[in-house]
Parts: C-alpha cells; sequence; structure tokens
C-alpha cells in the first residue's frame, strides 16, 4: 500500500492527476454552460407493450412541432428526450424522474396510457416540472389535480355527450347500447359518463363487458351483446383493442346492419387498418382528424404527410398538440423556468391547430373541440386516407360540478 502511495507523489503522477481534475473540472463546466443553453423536454411514449405501434408516431409529432418552433424557445435551444414508458407505470415513474434527475428537463408530455399518466403526473408533482396529457381519464385536471400538470384532450363528459348526441341523431329511434370497455382509468372514466348520459339521449345501456389491455379475443362479448339485441355497439377501448373488437364485430355480422361507435379513436392510425367493409357504419369520436379546417392544422397536416407519407392520426397531433403548450407557454412566460409557464399558461386563449382553445385555469382542463366522425364507403372517397368526415364538432364544457378538481389546483 506504501508503495502505490509512494507513487501518487511522483512528479509524473502528480501532473497527470492535475490535468485530469483540471480536465475534469472543466468539461463539467462545459456541460453546465451547455445545459444553461438548452431545455431539456421529456417526451415518456410508448416503444414498447401494448401501444408500441404509437410510440414512434408520437415522436415524429413531438420532433415536427419542435421544427415548427423554430427550434428554440426563450433563447434557448429545445432538446427533446424521449423515454419509453412499456405502458407500464413504474417504469415509466422511474424513467421520467431519472431524466429530470440527469437532463434536468424542465417539462414532460405524454405518455399514451392514462393508467401510466397518473403515475407520471405525480412525478412532475414531486420534481416542479411542467406536464401535459392527452388522454381519456379526467383525473389529471380532476381530483388528481395539481399547478404543474395540463390536460390537453378534450373532457370525457364533452366527448362522450358529443357521440350519444351524433348516434342519436343519426338514429333517432335506438333505444339501447352495449358497452364494450377496457379495464383501467381510461375506460372507467368514459363509461361513467356514458351510463350518466344515456338517459338525456333516450338511450339505456344493457349490458357492459370489460376486458384487460391487449385483449384479442372478442367472441364470448359479441355473442353476449348480440343476445341483448342492442341498437349499437358502443366501444370505449383503444388502439388494437377497437381495431380487433371492428373486424371481429363485422366476422359476427352485426356491422354493418347496425352501428358501432368507436367513441375515443385515434383516427387515421385505427382506420387505416381496417378495410371499407369493416369501416362501414362506424361512428367515430376523436380528439383529431387531418382534415379540421384551420390553416396551422393544413400546415402540420402538409409536413408531415410530405415527411411521412401519410396523414397524422392522434397520436402524432397529439404529442404536436403537447409539445406546442409547452413552447408556447415559454415563449410567452420569455422564460423555461415552470412556474413562470404554467403562470403564462393559466391566461391561453386563442386559436390553435384544432381550433378554438382556451385553459380553464382553475382545472387546468384544455377547452377545445372534439371532433366526430363518419366513415365514407368506398366509393364515396377521394384517395386511399379519405375515410371519413367530420359530421360534428363539440366544445361543450364539462358541468363544473362535475369537476373533482375541487379545490383547484392549488399553489406551487
Amino acid at each position: 500500500m506504501s508503495g502505490i502511495l509512494k507513487s501518487w507523489k511522483r512528479p509524473g503522477v502528480a501532473a497527470l492527476v492535475g490535468a485530469l481534475t483540471i480536465g475534469a473540472g472543466w468539461a463539467a463546466a462545459e456541460k453546465a454552460r451547455a445545459a444553461d443553453g438548452e431545455v431539456p423536454i421529456v417526451a415518456v411514449v410508448p416503444m414498447t407493450g401494448p401501444y408500441a405501434d404509437t410510440g414512434p408516431l408520437m415522436e415524429r409529432g413531438a420532433r415536427l412541432a419542435i421544427e415548427h418552433f423554430g427550434g428554440s424557445v426563450a433563447g434557448k435551444k429545445i432538446k427533446l428526450v424521449i423515454r419509453d414508458s412499456e405502458t407500464k407505470s413504474a417504469i415509466a415513474a422511474r424513467r421520467v424522474q431519472e431524466a429530470i434527475d440527469t437532463e434536468k428537463a424542465a417539462a414532460v408530455i405524454g405518455p399514451w396510457s392514462s393508467g401510466v399518466a397518473l403515475a407520471v403526473t405525480e412525478v412532475a408533482k414531486k420534481n416542479k416540472v411542467v406536464y401535459w396529457f392527452s388522454g381519456g381519464t379526467e383525473d389529471i385536471s380532476g381530483k388528481r389535480c395539481h399547478r404543474y400538470a395540463f390536460m390537453w384532450a378534450a373532457a370525457a363528459w364533452t366527448a362522450m355527450d358529443a357521440n350519444l348526441k351524433v348516434f342519436k341523431k343519426a338514429n333517432p329511434n335506438a333505444k339501447t347500447i352495449y358497452l364494450f370497455v377496457v379495464d383501467y382509468a381510461f375506460g372507467w372514466t368514459l363509461q361513467k359518463y356514458v351510463e350518466q348520459l344515456a338517459p338525456k339521449y333516450g338511450l339505456k345501456v344493457v349490458g357492459v363487458d370489460r376486458h384487460p389491455l391487449g385483449h384479442r379475443e372478442y367472441s364470448a362479448f359479441i355473442t353476449k351483446a348480440m343476445a341483448a339485441n342492442p341498437d349499437a355497439v358502443y366501444m370505449i377501448n383503444f388502439g388494437l383493442d377497437a381495431i380487433t373488437a371492428v373486424r371481429q364485430l363485422y366476422n359476427f355480422g352485426f356491422t354493418p346492419k347496425k352501428p358501432v361507435v368507436m367513441s375515443w379513436s385515434a383516427g387515421v392510425e385505427e382506420l387505416i387498418q381496417l378495410d371499407a367493409k369493416q369501416r362501414a357504419n362506424l361512428i367515430v369520436g376523436s380528439n383529431y382528424y387531418p382534415t379540421i379546417d384551420t390553416p396551422a392544422n393544413k400546415k402540420f397536416v402538409a409536413d408531415y404527410t410530405k415527411k411521412y407519407g401519410q396523414p397524422p392520426g392522434y397520436g402524432p397531433a397529439a404529442t404536436y398538440g403537447l409539445m406546442t403548450m409547452v413552447l408556447t407557454g415559454m415563449k410567452a412566460a420569455n422564460s423555461t423556468d415552470p412556474k413562470k409557464v404554467v403562470e403564462a399558461l393559466e391566461k391561453f386563449k386563442g386559436e390553435t391547430f384544432i381550433g378554438p382553445t382556451t385553459i380553464d385555469a382553475r382545472t387546468h382542463q384544455t377547452v377545445r373541440p372534439y371532433f366526430v366522425l363518419k366513415t365514407k364507403p368506398a366509393d364515396k372517397m377521394k384517395d386511399k386516407f379519405d375515410f371519413a368526415e367530420i359530421v360534428d364538432v363539440s366544445s361543450t364544457p364539462q358541468p363544473a360540478d362535475l369537476n373533482e378538481c375541487k379545490k383547484g389546483v392549488g399553489a406551487f
């Protein structure tokens, strides 16, 4: 041991240690200076797991939003930090925490699952960073609301009311519906509001089947539904779950004789995986569709389609919207400090690519349009992506007494 200690005192070794120490200090200083010149934003998206098909699309949307913003905000270069949620709450929360610790992130957007979002929002709250999510759970802007969290998607109540309104208008003699519901936070929230709102439109829910995320065999549910003889199957699921259920409903002969409501759909990403016969007689609710008639959306669609060869659906549109709102807040605040960004966002009111948009400062729920579509027959499609037309746009806000953010988002 004494030989080793003596070796550190040799002139050559001492000089080397000094150089390494100076070098390490210089590198750390350079890293700190670089960090001062950039703003890291975490996008937690599902690159693996049951929603893995959507993760890369969400990354595309976030990157295009940064490009449209010119790559910088408040004098800092925007750095996109991607983390895989795997659609697992614990993993997503741990990876977001790691990204905040190592990247010094000022904001987080994503993921794709409401259940996972409920874990991520707690990480954002603890670390005091801006958090934006788009999904079906009402809790982000409801009973789990806090000062740093915002919901981009339309309120669940708004969406379900719009779907039921359009269904009843198209089928005035309808009396009954049967629900297929994915069994986690997203499904539970939407089911609650369908059951509350159905009587308003003269409808009765005659059956409910809940299924796990990633379910692929619906024959037992369809057999039960057909035995109940409803006027429609109303689906509260998403992605491959929804696609698989629609295909099997068609194979069993339920559609196109009777309608199916896809109440919270990805739009393009789901419809593109169904053939024209399977798409017949579908009513589709979504937070986004590429034919939204605004100048900003036309640019988004044109640029996205040029890059990727097809129009965007809800996946890339959601992260485009989430990232755009984060950057809009930073620009308005002329700062990347989360507190200042939140205060700026709470005052937001204006036109966005989806149409008129405001933020409820008390709950941080975005008040914005929800779109209901009717699918087109093959002979009415203008091109291979012309799956549906928007037949209703609703921005009717959820009644205030139904929101569970009872005391508001609170203090910082």
